[in-house]
């Protein structure tokens, strides 16, 4: 997809209000909109509309716009595979990018190949290497959705050493953004909020295991096999919003021959909103009749989902609730920020149109910025039994 670095009028039906007559001018505004895999930046008044898209995922908190993205760790010989991925942290201002998840896994075998093979040295990233590696350990991670200084991702990793070890996980976590560390319950909601979520969680499993087991028929035999290989892990859940509340849905992680690589998702469990909530609260949707809506002092920011639910109408309404559609977007819209109130000062607004036309020069070989998926890649565990794990091409 080629994306244009200059701000162009959207060529979209619309730009009137709802009532034709007479016509209107759209309010003034402007806004960033995350919406699909996408960032758009949006300008309106009464020289019309115009927008920029980018595929970059943005993220602001403490008053300033971070980009995160993903990208590849490759560590791989001839006979072994070892790609991981990272997560980054960029400052539009200075520039200045922070791995703020590192996989431990891959860099762990990478370096035990490597000492274990003295003479072998690793590939430069033009060489291709054996078509049936010996070794492979590989990982997957990407960034599900973020709320101001928390990151979600889910992480999958599949290890296949011949004559070794052979083994696939599937989990999800959450990153403090602005101290590049993994976070806790406990310290993103506080000690005591922390032992109640988790509490319910593990109930939530036992309810799970018992409904598995009462079942009958030889499917629910074999998901009664399976799901003894799920046990809980507080460490592996996301983040989420539910109507503006925030909640934790944890994700049981399998393990061994028949649940290894498979991840069993557990119904959400809400916690209490602090401080930094209630910062993250605004740019967060609030559901309308036919979608979702974030209002503000001069204009009111609608999406309108279609009946697939793939695409959406994006709409402004002013303080006289006209309305003026600026076109379709991919779905869903899940922030939204307002670049107005507070206006935007000169060093970010050059640092955020900079970002946009770097976005241009991305590639999946240089780094791939990735935006939270419409539906996470969880395979419910007792009902899918799991492929076996092939090696990954390498990133060249």
């Amino acid at each position: 997809m080629t994306i244009r670095s200059t701000f162009l009028p959207l060529l979209f039906s619309g730009l009137v209000g709802c009532s034709a007559e007479p016509r209107h001018a759209p309010p003034s505004a402007e806004f960033l909109i995350a919406s699909g895999d996408s960032t758009f930046w949006v300008r309106s008044g009464s020289d019309g509309v115009r927008v920029r898209r980018s595929p970059i995922l943005l993220t602001r908190y403490g008053g300033k716009f971070y980009e995160l993205y993903v990208a590849d760790d490759d560590r791989s010989f001839f006979d072994a595979v070892f790609i991981g991925q990272r997560i980054y942290r960029r400052d539009l201002v200075t520039g200045d990018s922070l791995a703020i998840f590192l996989d431990p896994t891959v860099p762990k075998f990478a370096s035990a190949y490597a000492a274990a093979h003295p003479d072998e040295r690793p590939l430069a990233p033009s060489e291709e290497g054996s078509d049936s590696p010996h070794a492979v350990a590989t990982s997957e991670t990407e960034i599900l959705d973020v709320f101001g200084p928390y990151l979600t991702y889910e992480h999958h990793t599949d290890v296949d050493i011949v004559n070794g070890e052979d083994a696939h996980t599937t989990r999800r976590g959450v990153v403090d953004i602005a101290r590049a560390t993994t976070a806790s319950l406990a310290s993103i909601f506080g000690a005591s909020v922390a032992a109640r979520v988790a509490a319910e969680g593990r109930r939530a499993l036992d309810r799970t295991i018992d409904s598995v087991r009462r079942a009958r028929g030889a499917r629910a035999r074999r998901a009664a096999e399976a799901i003894e290989a799920f046990t809980f892990d507080s460490a592996s859940f996301e983040l989420a919003d539910d109507r503006g509340r925030p909640v934790v849905a944890f994700v049981v992680p399998g393990r061994g021959e028949r649940a290894g690589g498979l991840a069993l998702p557990l119904p959400p469990v809400t916690a209490a909103g602090l401080e930094w909530w209630e910062d993250v609260r605004p740019v967060l949707p609030s559901p309308s009749a036919d979608g979702d809506e974030w209002r503000g002092q001069t204009y009111d920011v609608l999406a309108r989902y279609d009946s697939t639910g793939e695409r959406l109408t994006l709409v402004l309404r002013d303080t006289a609730k006209r309305e003026f559609s600026l076109g379709r977007l991919p779905a869903p819209a899940r922030r939204v920020y307002r670049l107005d109130r507070p206006s935007l000062d000169s060093v970010e607004r050059r640092a955020l149109a900079r970002a946009f036309d770097e976005s241009v020069r991305y590639s999946d070989e240089a780094r791939t910025a990735v935006a939270p998926p419409a539906r996470p890649r969880i395979v419910p565990a007792v009902y899918a039994p799991r492929s076996s794990s092939r090696p990954r091409s390498r990133t060249r």
